[in-house]
């Protein structure tokens, strides 16, 4: 299951990034309540189709990033 989540928040989901990686810490170990946590992840991405990023290059404006090399 969390390895499904992690998928879908690297590819088009970053809204969860924060609840999955914290689920994925307890990977090893999982209780109750962390797949009672990771179902409602679920219920919430069932919830919210419509948010994804969007990837065409159809758009004018471009992504600019900054790095410090020191």
């Amino acid at each position: 299951m969390i390895g499904l989540l992690l998928y879908i928040m690297l590819e088009t989901r970053p809204d969860i990034a924060f609840a999955v990686t914290k689920l994925s810490q307890f990977a090893t170990n999982p209780s109750k309540d962390h797949l009672v946590k990771a179902l409602y992840i679920y219920c919430y991405l069932i919830r919210t189709p419509d948010y994804r990023i969007i990837y065409n290059g159809r758009k004018v404006k471009s992504f600019i990033a900054y790095a410090d090399s020191d």
